[in-house]
Formats: structure tokens, C-alpha cells, sequence
């Protein structure tokens, strides 16, 4: 018998290659791992940006489906001087609910502290898809003005639309 020695009497009893693939094979699950958690932390960031892109233009839809005419205009003294309350007649012709957010009411007559309004959110005020309301706010207050100036009405959505009429 030789005392040759066999390949793997070598490879066994030569261990320093088995440290650097192993610490290859770490190095490598390491980086796999930062790599999907940051994947999946964009994948998560996208998702996120096309919701609120799609909120977003759905609501864009929303506010231009909004279409009320303000008919039927009338003017009263309210309860004090200066004090005025506003009835009209608001339809919706368009495809979404709409709910009223402000009054604002200019006195075009006066030249000067001509403008009152008054928040609707106290008296939630929403007309239905097709729908017809007859509706009296509440006294909007412009010092000196008088029911029969010619005043210019605008009402405000909770979308942001902007409701006009020029009523003497």
C-alpha cells in the first residue's frame, strides 16, 4: 500500500474554501433580501400614488357633473336692518347629489361694504339628481342695503363650484 493520499482525504482535511462560499452564500440571501423589501416598499409606494390618482380624477368627474340652476330669485327684509334673507328655487340637472357649502350675496347698489354671506353647513342643504328644491337661507347681514337694490347671488359646493344669479 502507498501512502498516497486520496483527493478527498485533501478536500477534507483543507477547510479554509469552505468559509468564503459560505459567507458568499450569506452575502448574497443578504442582498436578496434588502432587494425584495425594497421592491416590495416601491411596489407598495405605487399602489398608494394610482389610488389617490384615481380618487383624484374621480373627484375631478364628480365636480364637473355638478350642473344646478338657481331660478326664482327673491330678496326680503329679514328679522333686524340689514339684515337679509334670500329664498330660491335650485335645481339639479346633472348626474351627482350636490351639497351646498356658502351663500355669498353682493349688493351692487352700495359701494362699499356690499358683500354678507353665510356658511350652510349648520342647515346641510343637498339636492338629489334631478331633483327640485325650494329652498330660504339664513339672513344674510349687509349694512344699508335695502330689498329692492339689484344684488348678485353666489352659491358655493362642497365640490368647489361656484352657483351664480343676478336678481334685482
Amino acid at each position: 500500500m502507498t501512502a498516497h493520499s486520496s483527493p478527498h482525504r485533501k478536500l477534507r482535511s483543507s477547510q479554509k474554501g469552505y468559509a468564503g462560499i459560505i459567507a458568499a452564500i450569506i452575502m448574497v440571501l443578504i442582498i436578496l433580501y434588502f432587494y425584495s423589501t425594497v421592491a416590495m416598499f416601491s411596489l407598495s409606494r405605487d399602489k398608494d400614488l394610482q389610488d389617490i390618482t384615481a380618487r383624484s380624477a374621480q373627484l375631478d368627474i364628480d365636480r364637473d357633473a355638478e350642473k344646478v340652476a338657481i331660478t326664482n330669485v327673491t330678496i326680503i327684509q329679514g328679522p333686524q336692518t340689514g339684515q337679509l334673507t334670500v329664498t330660491c328655487t335650485l335645481e339639479n340637472s346633472g348626474p351627482v347629489p350636490v351639497q351646498l357649502a356658502r351663500l355669498w350675496l353682493e349688493d351692487k347698489s352700495l359701494t362699499q361694504n356690499n358683500i354678507g354671506n353665510v356658511p350652510l353647513a349648520s342647515i346641510p342643504v343637498t339636492i338629489q339628481p334631478g331633483g327640485r328644491i325650494q329652498q330660504t337661507f339664513p339672513s344674510v347681514a349687509i349694512q344699508g342695503s335695502s330689498p329692492s337694490d339689484t344684488f348678485f347671488l353666489w352659491i358655493i359646493t362642497f365640490r368647489g363650484n361656484s352657483l351664480s344669479q343676478i336678481t334685482n
